[in-house]
């Protein structure tokens, strides 16, 4: 599949803290992220601790919801919401917008 990007929402800024060692697989093509997380699967889970954990605002988040998986923008409330079944593309989403570089478009 190829994967297209959406331009980061206007007002949102890159929050890549806790996210160094993925920093060099941000700049890869949304392909190639989203199939480092399909064959990474604890990557992915540690990305998603990582959200979890997060105490500041605003900033990125991804969460586990009905089934699924949340990404979007909080600031004192959630916006700019994008849901997905599948985990890998749930990730790479998270890592692309909190990077700077956009949003994944399935």
């Amino acid at each position: 599949m190829t994967y297209a990007i959406l331009k980061v929402p206007q007002g949102c800024v890159p929050q890549k803290t806790d996210l160094k060692e993925f920093e060099a697989l941000a700049e890869k093509s949304p392909d190639d992220i989203v199939a480092f997380f399909r064959d990474d699967i604890n990557a992915g889970k540690r990305i998603l601790g990582q959200s979890y954990n997060k105490r500041y605002t605003p900033s990125t988040f991804i969460e586990e919801v009905d089934g699924g998986y949340q990404v979007g923008w909080y600031d004192n409330s959630r916006h700019y919401i994008q849901r997905f079944t599948d985990f890998a593309e749930a990730v790479a989403d998270y890592i692309l917008f909190s990077f700077g570089r956009g949003r994944l478009k399935c």
